[in-house]
């Protein structure tokens, strides 16, 4: 009986022995196309496709290009259910791993080309990571489109993930160290044959041997320039086919001129010169100097990659009857038990139900101690328990998790290009372009004054000019901060908001949450109605602050107990004031005393038992003021370290919250914050910060993100420290994960030291160009020097950016 082939079912051809290996079992194949695609889907771990497809593939046409087939099997579903994220009906979203990035033009070339195509809506590359963002309208592209296009410009996208970016970063090492390999070993060869010549052309040679050497060196130097030099050689292609003046032009163009002349002396003019080790040199250092920028690159991603990558595959789910099965977390649903035992990492975000342990939570923190957890304590997926046993109720799995949510900041972050950046390409461009009317000019000005000095002096102008350092200056050092900023709990959301931190000039701190540890513990119930009692109230407002997950909902509730009376109903919530809603008929109000004043008409006096240290929150019906609770809110520990830190760097510090009166200028009083504004709304907040704009500040504020996100809109930087959970709500540039306000101090540092880290990459990088054009243009550097001093430099500002890396930058 005939055998049916496993991908698309047709009758596999007698005399045809195809097979693709699948879980294990070598499955038959009908032709080379359906061969190439089931590789496809095997070697990019696409395997789910064959496990839950409900019918069978259609066979690949073979009017198809091979690559072409390959690519069409990522716009099947079943495929793209594993990786693809529909955004709506239209709009599918993705990110891809892109082979073949050797620099920042590269990132540049793909967005710049593809984002012009109709139908794709997004597009960012990130040139450290190698990771791309692409979201496109499926009614106008597909994704085998997008793969297409990014494989006509000469690299190759596949499905990102993390085993899959691991593979290419090895394969892309692999592939480095063989042609540095290569280079070094023919180069040496050539070099010691170019020592003899050197000493021959001074002490004599016999005309004979020197041919011999000639050519012995051409065909030491073929193996270099056509296996090692062939990537530079097709960037420079690329370049110019998507007439983008990249770096590889003129590296290529120096390598041609010196080639062509080289084999033109040993063909026909063996008294001129030849540069057969120049060539190999100049492949070897700029082929090096690439492959420590690679590593360095991979070490500034390495931590990002574990931040991200750390969520377990499986879990310990615990059943009905308290049995333990090993599950996929994508299986887990919420409210279900899992256990975690001592040394594993916690799966999902959830409660503590049973057990106490430690955690340690320093992926995300920093923070080297471990946590203390029991009965009641949340968890965060990626953290490490410790010491006993811990029975969690799962609350969010997946990409609803707090990791998940901190990882898509951060690859959104990093693909996300600044205007600095953008600039920098711009010059980079301009400067290529003007690098090759120069060389032009000095040849022409060289071959009229000495023929002989045309060629090598041409040569070491466009190999002396790369501006690859110029290139790298800014990438590498944002790069290296945004890990530095991550290993001590802070994620960098927006680059932009690192380059702005610097130049802001006035600070603005949120109250509750910020400046004080925001774990609001109720102290007292002021009762303004006699003839009810504190349980009554409390339930009243446990009920309004059933579905909030702000700080004084959390106290009350702590109280109360979560098990309370049924939530109120038409609850509508006044961000920063108050929340409003019907219990029995009844309209209740719960929120700040101007809160209260304005939705009820009234106006609220102080009790007796008014406190002006402890936060009030009123509690009204209709018209008549219920009663007042009272909230105490400790300063953070290190929040006057850092009022004093910007006061000694002469910055503007100014208090704005919601909160009445005088419990502001209380804590205003403590700090030594002279400009103190209270009861203000967040629209409010945004329109003090925009006077401040209109003053000519630069306004940086420091809050929870979420109460204040207009406020967070309209300053220049953002900073958000927050325990929402629901991370897409956050407008903020950077994000405190250890809810640690002295980690502003750290943030502030290590701001410094990139800005000067960056500023210092540019200088040298412009500085090399000036003083060496002159000595190049003169004819003081041959070739080989040219190539070394252009790797040299590029070599100086990764290692400059690598200095971000060292514990001393925090």
């Amino acid at each position: 009986m005939p055998e049916s082939c496993f991908h698309c079912g047709e009758e596999v051809p007698a005399n045809l022995n195809l097979t693709v290996e699948i879980d294990g079992i070598k499955q038959p194949m009908c032709c080379p196309g359906c061969e190439a695609v089931a590789n496809e889907i095997v070697e990019f771990g696409l395997l789910d496709y064959y496990r839950h497809r409900t019918e069978l593939a259609d066979k690949p046409t073979s009017l198809i290009p091979e690559e072409l087939e390959k690519l069409s099997v990522y716009d099947l579903p079943q495929v793209q259910s594993g990786f693809v994220k529909e955004i709506d009906h239209d709009t599918r979203q993705t990110d891809l791993i892109i082979e073949g990035i050797n620099c920042p033009a590269c990132t540049w070339l793909i967005e710049t080309r593809l984002g012009r195509t109709e139908g794709i809506v997004d597009i960012n590359v990130n040139y450290s990571t190698q990771r791309c963002h692409v979201q496109w309208n499926n009614n106008n592209t597909s994704l085998t489109a997008i793969l297409s296009m990014i494989l006509e410009l000469g690299y190759q996208g596949t499905p990102y993930n993390h085993e899959q970016r691991e593979s290419v970063f090895d394969k892309e090492r692999k592939k480095q160290l063989l042609r540095i390999g290569i280079a070094g070993l023919f180069g040496m060869q050539v070099m010691m044959i170019s020592i003899a010549l050197y000493f021959g052309h001074y002490s004599g040679i016999d005309e004979t041997y020197k041919r011999f050497f000639y050519w012995i060196s051409l065909l030491l130097t073929l193996p270099v320039l056509l296996f090692s030099g062939k990537i530079l050689f097709a960037g420079a292609w690329r370049d110019i086919m998507q007439r983008h003046p990249g770096m590889d032009i003129p590296i290529a163009l120096g390598l041609s001129i010196a080639f062509i002349g080289s084999l033109w002396a040993t063909a026909f003019n063996p008294d001129n010169h030849v540069y057969y080790d120049s060539i190999v040199m100049f492949i070897f250092f700029i082929l090096g100097g690439r492959y420590f920028e690679f590593m360095s690159r991979k070490r500034s991603v390495s931590y990002l990659d574990k931040v991200t990558s750390s969520l377990p595959p499986y879990a310990t789910r615990l059943t009905e009857d308290n049995k333990q099965e090993t599950v996929a977390i994508q299986s887990l649903a919420i409210n279900e038990h899992v256990l975690v035992k001592p040394g594993e990492v916690i799966p999902i975000d959830g409660n503590v139900i049973a057990g106490e342990s430690t955690v340690d939570e320093s992926i995300l923190t920093g923070e080297s101690l471990p946590e203390a957890k029991r009965p009641g304590s949340n968890v965060i997926g990626g953290s490490v328990n410790i010491e006993s046993p811990l029975t969690l109720l799962v609350t969010k799995t997946g990409e609803q998790t707090f990791l998940s949510g901190i990882a898509e900041l951060i690859n959104k972050s990093g693909s996300c290009r600044t205007k600095s950046v953008m600039l920098a390409d711009k010059l980079v461009s301009i400067f290529i372009c003007a690098i090759l009317l120069i060389a032009a000019a000095v040849a022409f000005y060289w071959y009229q004054t000495d023929p002989s000095q045309w060629l090598p002096i041409t040569v070491a102008v466009l190999v002396v000019t790369c501006p690859c350092a110029l290139s790298l200056a800014m990438p590498t050092a944002m790069s290296c901060a945004a890990t530095t900023l991550m290993q001590r709990g802070i994620a960098l959301i927006n680059q932009d908001g690192l380059e702005k931190l610097n130049q802001c000039n006035c600070f603005v701190f949120d109250k509750t949450g910020t400046l004080t540890k925001g774990k609001l513990e109720l102290k007292k119930v002021a009762l303004h109605q006699p003839d009810l009692n504190e349980t009554f109230v409390l339930g009243v407002a446990a009920q309004l602050e059933a579905a909030s997950e702000h700080p004084i909902a959390r106290a009350i509730l702590k109280v109360v107990g979560s098990e309370t009376q049924a939530m109120a109903e038409q609850i509508i919530n006044y961000p920063g004031q108050g929340i409003s809603g019907n219990i029995d008929q009844t309209k209740w109000y719960i929120g700040t005393r101007s809160f209260i004043e304005e939705h009820c008409k009234l106006k609220v006096g102080n009790t007796d038992e008014y406190d002006p240290t402890l936060r009030q929150i009123i509690l009204a019906k209709d018209s008549q003021v219920v009663a007042s609770l009272f909230f105490s809110d400790p300063l953070r520990e290190n929040s006057q370290q850092l009022i004093d830190t910007l006061k000694s760097d002469d910055k503007d510090i100014i208090l704005m919250s919601g909160d009445h009166q005088l419990a502001v200028e209380h804590c205003a009083v403590s700090l030594g914050i002279k400009d103190a504004r209270a009861e203000l709304k967040p629209d409010e907040k945004q329109q003090h910060i925009a006077a401040l704009q209109c003053e000519g500040k630069r306004v940086c504020i420091v809050g929870d993100g979420i109460n204040d996100a207009p406020a967070f809109a309209e300053a220049d930087v953002a900073i958000a420290m927050t325990e929402a959970s629901d991370l897409t709500k956050l407008n903020a540039d950077l994000l405190l994960l250890n809810h640690n306000i002295g980690s502003m101090i750290t943030l502030l540092n290590i701001g410094k030291r990139t800005n000067f880290t960056i500023k210092t990459n540019f200088a040298w990088a412009i500085a090399y160009n000036i003083v060496a054009l002159p000595f190049a243009i003169a004819g003081f550097l041959a070739p080989w020097m040219a190539a070394l001093g252009m790797s040299l430099s590029s070599l100086v500002v990764v290692l400059n950016a690598t200095r971000l890396l060292t514990k001393e930058s925090g």
